[in-house]
């Protein structure tokens, strides 16, 4: 996601192909699509006044292609200047059009008028966030609160509510066939949760010739507080959650439902890795996670059943917001990467806090002819849904999860293209200088493919690394423990940053007869790693995904080294690919 024009590159650690904002930036908000002129909006929690959290607005920006985005004339487009959103305008979503005829493009914000409010300190004030919509019928240039705001006042008649917030509005056609409905109802989600209780979203009914009138018929989701699967292979789900998406994907024959959230409210016992050190900053305690299972009939409305799994993130990536661009068929999220990890001052010092994540597709993964995982039985992986096919083999379904093929656009806008040629480690050479590579800027992309073959602990690179490796991130894959790993300890050598580790389960599976006549074959890592500033992503094969911050500009050695490295038995990873897209979206930059 290019900058835009105030975006300016004020120190090294500034993304070139993130979003960020002049000031504080959270949630992504309402991304939708205008087919009359082909645009896409994305809105997006911000502080216009400065780099803390507070007078929360809607900055908006705009895009023809989804890669590059400017600001929209109007930004903010929304500021918390009415009674009923006075304390904030919170996290909201794009309405549909109901028809092509329909020239209104609508959101749906939470509009909160009392704070503070939070799961750990109940009671909560009752009514604290309504919800409320705005308009725009000159294309998205300007933005109108309805006059009949708030829509909703809060949450339910006579339940306790650990939390009321974050609006979603959905009209698959798939859930109206399951709940036997029309196809003409939308329905809205409202995160939260319900005290002794546990997390839940708000199902709500919207008519469609009138999408002011929420009608309450349920909580969409039962599930017990901190419900955890798996200690390993799925997250815990809290006590309340913000941000429900809820949505339906499709592969071949099967259709899945999949629930997109943040889960609030996981306790320090479930929390992954240990506190930092006395002084240093440290992170909220909270997940982005998602669930899929059945949706049934019941009540007045329709239950989302249990059955998977897993993190959606594995770092402190949070707030996922998704859309179907009509343009693919495709379910695209947005989040959001805060910089908790930092002391507040010196994010002052900067100029900006948090940015949004490269967009994301989801899909329903479906992988064949699975035997096994590395070490973790298959029925123990609660991601993963096994399916039994006629001719006896097993299929994997799970949640997919990859950038958008738009940023391989992205590498056009390279300065350099280097690899590395076809390397097996652990070798004989120790100082691993064959498989270093140098980079010349702090925004770049890496691919790799690595076969890995019995005797292979570790696999992965050490990447914005010193010549000696004093200074360095090192991504890990570990075949025994069955974890990708972010080792950020060596990073930095400033005292005041959290250099915890981020870490998530991953296994890699074994497959027989892929191919006619075929044996039992492993399948290769499949690695996308993107360094643009501070920030730092992940993906693996695509159903892994980890994004995190490293703060290793401030240091003044040169730290642009990218080493491959492996562990075990010699020559037992081949790297066999590995190229690296330099200097990425200077010409994407609008002057």
């Amino acid at each position: 996601m290019a900058p835009t024009p105030q975006q300016k590159q004020t120190s090294v650690g500034r993304p070139r192909f993130h979003f960020s904002t002049d000031g504080w930036i959270n949630d992504p908000c309402a991304p939708g699509y205008d087919p009359r002129t082909g645009t896409y909006h994305l809105f997006y929690q911000c502080n216009p006044e400065g780099c803390e959290w507070g007078n929360m607005s809607w900055g908006h920006i705009v895009s023809k292609d989804l890669l590059t985005w400017t600001r929209a004339l109007q930004s903010p487009a929304l500021v918390p200047d009415q009674a009923y959103d006075a304390e904030g305008v919170f996290t909201g979503c794009w309405i549909p059009p109901t028809s092509p005829l329909d020239k209104t493009l609508r959101v749906a914000y939470s509009s909160v008028k009392e704070l503070p409010f939070h799961w750990s300190t109940p009671p909560y004030p009752r009514n604290a966030a309504g919800l409320s919509i705005a308009t725009s019928r000159d294309g998205g240039e300007t933005w109108e609160k309805s006059r009949n705001n708030p829509v909703l006042r809060g949450e339910p008649a006579g339940l306790e509510v650990t939390g009321f917030r974050d609006p979603f509005v959905t009209a698959l056609p798939s859930i109206h066939y399951t709940a036997g409905t029309s196809a003409t109802m939308s329905y809205g989600l409202i995160s939260g949760g319900i005290e002794g209780i546990g997390p839940t979203a708000f199902l709500y009914e919207i008519q469609h010739e009138n999408h002011e009138e929420w009608t309450y018929l349920d909580t969409l989701v039962d599930l017990p507080a901190r419900f955890q699967p798996s200690e390993k292979w799925s997250g815990n789900y809290g006590v309340n959650w913000e941000c429900t998406n809820l949505v339906t994907l499709r592969a071949g024959s099967e259709t899945r439902h999949f629930l997109i959230l943040g889960a609030e409210g996981d306790v320090e016992s479930h929390a992954r890795h240990p506190r930092p050190p006395a002084g240093v900053s440290s992170r909220t305690v909270r997940s982005q996670l998602w669930l899929s299972g059945e949706v049934l009939m019941a009540g007045q409305g329709f239950k989302f059943q249990y059955g998977h799994g897993g993190h959606f993130d594995h770092g402190p990536y949070y707030a996922a917001n998704s859309f179907i661009d009509p343009v693919s068929d495709r379910s695209i999220v947005y989040g959001w990467i805060p910089e908790e990890d930092i002391p507040l001052e010196a994010a002052k010092a900067k100029g900006w806090n948090g940015s949004l994540a490269i967009p994301r597709e989801i899909f329903l993964l479906r992988i064949p002819k699975v035997q096994k995982a590395l070490v973790s039985n298959l029925a123990d992986i609660c991601a993963f849904e096994t399916i039994e096919e006629s001719d006896g083999s097993t299929s994997v379904l799970t949640l997919g999860v990859k950038p958008i093929v738009e940023m391989m656009e992205l590498r056009k806008t390279a300065t350099k293209v280097v690899k590395l040629g076809r390397v097996m480690l652990p070798g004989t050479d120790i100082t691993g200088k064959p498989a270093t590579l140098k980079t010349q800027s702090v925004s770049w992309e890496l691919e790799a493919v690595v076969s890995i073959h019995s005797g292979c602990e570790t696999v992965g690179f050490h990447v914005r690394h010193s010549n000696d490796l004093s200074i360095r991130t090192s991504v890990t894959f570990s075949t025994t423990t069955e974890t990708i790993t972010v080792d950020r300890e060596a990073s930095t050598t400033d005292p005041t940053i959290n250099r915890s580790p981020d870490s998530g389960p991953f296994t890699l599976l074994t497959q027989k007869g892929v191919s006619e006549g075929d044996g039992p074959a492993m399948e290769k890592l499949q690695l996308r790693i993107f360094f643009d500033g501070d920030i730092l992503e992940i993906f693996a094969n695509d159903r892994f995904a980890l994004a995190t911050m490293v703060y290793s500009g401030c240091c003044s050695q040169d730290t642009g080294g990218i080493t491959a490295f492996a562990t075990g038995i010699s020559n037992s990873a081949i790297f066999e690919t590995v190229t690296v897209w330099d200097g990425l979206g200077t010409n994407g930059e609008e002057k």
